[in-house]
């Protein structure tokens, strides 16, 4: 149970990080991929804002200077840091235009930048590692270098890797307290079957055993004294034996997975003459029976395990009930639902228990069981047989009466 436990935990955590790192990983390389486009419409448009034949013909700064910077420009300025150099006609460094407001920056260091570029350069449009590169550059066609310093950018895009890798941190905490939650909620079933199974494995076993030891020790006395007694010990038992092991073999049946074979049948009939093959067993313990059946009442289901059902409920209300008791059968349909009431007088099942006693070998208190030859098996395979028939059954008790009640929805 522990492995399912971890395997379950596992394909949640995984499934759930696997997405969550995928959202991130598209976060960061769409902020990357938007900064890079950025730069690029910068470096490429930015030639056009300026009329380079008046800068080549001596015009440089007092033309800028006079007229100042366009829409563009100041967009631009505002939120990078650029320098227009000029070249000559050679390809080197002849001057520079600072357009920016960063006055930590000489023009010799300017130079020194646009010279190192001049010399190592191989595209004419270069933009790198937004998270290393320090500048991205631009030969115009006009003998002008653009130059882009992409330390902001650095500095934004390694704040915001960082932030997404805290995200993707709190974001794994908060992933495996939610898988924890789901991997219980999702096993807890798989559990509670699991220790039924052994439960009634153990009970299997222990009802089994009984039996048995009888068998064998009558069988030891019998050696020692020819009595018929140790005969009708080995039998009584054997028969006991042969009895839990049809039950177990009907329960079986009745929880495997294939459906029924359901076909529309007078359900009606089938209680009624349910009903009458008790008629003795009813005489013989002094128990007033009466039913009400309304007729013509039919619903699409297995008439075997409708009478299987039947024989179930019926013999569990004669054991429970008192000495001169009464039980009640009844058979009607009130709105769009069939229902089946099986009541008998004698002790109540206790608060709590209502649903316990459809599970397997469960046994209420003893008076509830005083019959020797009940296996706490009829019940769970009543809920089966019901379950098959997309009906639904429970039990309750009143001052006067216990009821099993069957209920069909009927569209």
């Amino acid at each position: 149970m522990k492995k399912l436990m971890i395997k379950v935990f596992l394909v949640i955590f995984i499934l759930f990080s696997t997405f969550t790192l995928i959202l991130c990983t598209a976060s960061v390389v769409r902020g990357y991929l938007e900064r890079k486009k950025s730069i690029n419409e910068i470096l490429t448009r930015l030639p056009k804002s300026f009329d380079f034949k008046a800068i080549n013909n001596g015009e440089l700064n007092d033309e800028i200077n006079s007229k100042g910077p366009n829409e563009f420009d100041r967009k631009i300025f505002l939120d990078s840091t650029i320098y227009t150099v000029v070249l000559d006609e050679n390809g080197e460094y002849e001057g520079v235009i600072n357009h920016t407001s960063n006055e930590d920056i000489n023009e010799k260091e300017i130079k020194k930048i646009a010279e190192s570029i001049i010399k190592t350069h191989k595209d004419k449009l270069y933009i790198g590692n937004l998270y290393t590169s320090r500048y991205s550059y631009y030969f115009t066609m006009e003998n002008t270098l653009i130059i882009m310093d992409n330390y902001e950018v650095n500095t934004i895009l390694i704040n915001e890797f960082m932030n997404n890798l805290i995200m993707l941190a709190i974001c794994e905490l908060i992933i495996a307290m939610i898988s924890n939650l789901l991997t219980i909620w999702i096993t807890t079933p798989v559990k509670k079957s699991f220790e039924k199974q052994k439960t009634f494995v153990a009970d299997a076993s222990h009802e089994l055993k009984t039996p048995l030891s009888v068998i064998v020790a009558s069988c030891d006395a019998y050696e020692n004294d020819h009595n018929d007694k140790w005969v009708n010990n080995i039998r009584n038992e054997s028969e006991r034996m042969i009895k839990l092991v049809r039950e177990l073999l009907d329960l079986a049946k009745t929880e495997q997975e294939q459906d029924l074979v359901l076909s529309k049948n007078n359900l009606s009939n089938i209680v009624e003459s349910s009903i009458l093959t008790f008629e003795s067993l009813f005489y013989d313990n002094k128990i007033k029976l009466k039913y009400d059946i309304k007729p013509d009442i039919y619903l699409h289901c297995n008439e075997d395990s409708i009478i299987e059902l039947m024989s179930i409920l019926i013999d569990n209300a004669i054991k429970h009930s008192d000495k001169n008791g009464k039980v009640l059968v009844n058979l009607y349909k009130k709105n769009w639902q069939i229902i089946l009431d099986v009541k008998n007088t004698g002790e109540p099942i206790k608060k709590g228990e209502e649903e316990k006693i459809f599970e397997r070998f469960y046994k209420s208190d003893a008076s509830r069981n005083r019959n020797s030859d009940n296996y706490g098996l009829g019940l769970a395979i009543a809920k089966n047989i019901v379950t098959k028939h997309r009906g639904m059954i429970s039990a309750f008790s009143t001052k006067d009466y216990t009821t099993f009640r069957v209920v069909w929805n009927q569209k």
